[in-house]
């Protein structure tokens, strides 16, 4: 097994890496302070190292990366900006929907504005009162008299809600009942009925939150992707490599914080040295780096699967989300430990990692119900029904 990069993966993280540190770094603590969205011409720019349609094929206008190229990538996005690395994900997610199972039409009229980052996309499922049981949504689609689709309903927490430009909806049909009653469609927020009001959160300010709302939006026939009631068949498919993508989004701000508090445990001297020559900030640092580099190794693991199409994938791909979010919190409150007083002001950058980390163990499966999946797995019990 080898465990290091080939030439072609390590010379675009090598581009990737160059073009964040000259072109984005220097934004982003600026642009957290002051809550702005990330500018849609870093997203745009994204497109040229592929992040944006990297896992699509190549006729579909992707680049048909494998999922240990493209995770290498979003872990070395999310070291720099995690908003920046939230807005490319749900687009992305999107896009693979669209390029999935939506038509030959659908591709065509909306695949090339996401691919080349002229528009964001949202992915709408949670709701109010739904979470992770998503199978019983309660935002309603009937079919009208045209032929046409009418939604009505409210979604909550959706990520890019308030920049978005279309989006992809999860509606019950008004007679289907549980997962195979629901179904997916395209959406324009500048049709009729559509409105968004923007979420405060803890972090990942520059990446927008916000509550969607749908009063009677009429969405044409067309904008149906596959058939009534297989929304779920068809989302499932990208479940799996969105924990993957988690994994690398996780990984890549435990190494920011591991980096920042090796420099500050350099540098900063009490009792006439560096504190990084204390035992107990050894001790701090030893287990931040056991949990970057056992968090690497699964996330890599459950890209591998994923490339290979491996039968395990799916219970790979949740417990690299699992452990490599909770890895990433555990090691951002370390550094933050280890800058004292320091790490809880804003003049480093330790505690926006803590804040920004925060959402990983919660988004895609809270790590709750990730860890009910995997002993499922194993034991062939489910604890959910």
């Amino acid at each position: 097994m080898d465990f290091l990069l080939d030439s072609t993966q390590q010379a675009l993280k090598d581009s990737l890496a160059r073009y964040l540190e000259a072109e984005v770094a220097p934004l982003v603590e600026r642009y957290e302070a002051a809550k702005e969205v990330v500018p849609r011409s870093v997203v745009r720019a994204m497109r040229d190292y592929g992040l944006i349609g990297g896992l699509l094929p190549e006729a579909d206008g992707g680049f048909g990366l494998p999922m240990t190229t493209y995770g290498t990538l979003i872990a070395e996005v999310a070291s720099t900006w995690p908003s920046l690395r939230g807005m490319l994900s749900v687009s992305n997610l999107a896009a693979s929907v669209l390029a999935g199972a939506g038509s030959a039409g659908l591709r065509e009229k909306y695949l090339p504005a996401i691919l080349d980052g002229r528009a964001i996309c949202c992915f709408a499922l949670s709701e109010p009162g739904i979470g992770s049981d998503a199978a019983n949504v309660q935002t309603r689609v009937e079919r009208m008299p045209s032929g046409g689709w009418r939604i009505n309903g409210r979604k909550i927490y959706i990520t890019n809600g308030p920049i978005c430009d279309l989006g992809i909806v999860f509606a019950r049909n008004v007679s289907g009942e549980g997962a195979g009653g629901v179904s997916c469609l395209v959406f324009e927020s500048g049709m009729p009925g559509f409105s968004c009001s923007p979420i405060g959160k803890m972090g990942m300010h520059c990446c927008p939150l916000g509550e969607l709302l749908f009063e009677d939006v009429e969405v044409p026939a067309e904008n149906l992707i596959g058939e009534p009631g297989q929304a779920f068949s068809i989302a499932k498919k990208y479940l799996n490599i969105g924990r993957s993508v988690v994994a690398f989004a996780a990984l890549g701000i435990a190494e920011s914080s591991l980096q920042a508090a090796l420099r500050f445990a350099r540098e900063r001297e009490q009792f006439g040295r560096p504190i990084g020559g204390f035992q107990l900030v050894q001790q701090m640092v030893a287990d931040m780096m056991t949990q970057v580099e056992t968090s690497r190794l699964l996330a890599y693991r459950s890209a591998d699967a994923l490339d290979r199409g491996l039968p395990d994938n799916a219970v790979l791909c949740a417990m690299a989300k699992r452990h490599a979010s909770d890895a990433a919190l555990r090691v951002a409150e370390l550094a933050l430990q280890i800058h004292g007083g320091a790490g809880y002001t804003s003049l480093f950058p330790v505690e926006r990692h803590y804040r920004d980390a925060r959402h990983l163990s919660i988004g895609e499966g809270t790590n709750q119900i990730i860890g009910l999946l995997i002993a499922q797995s194993a034991l062939g019990i489910s604890a959910l029904r």
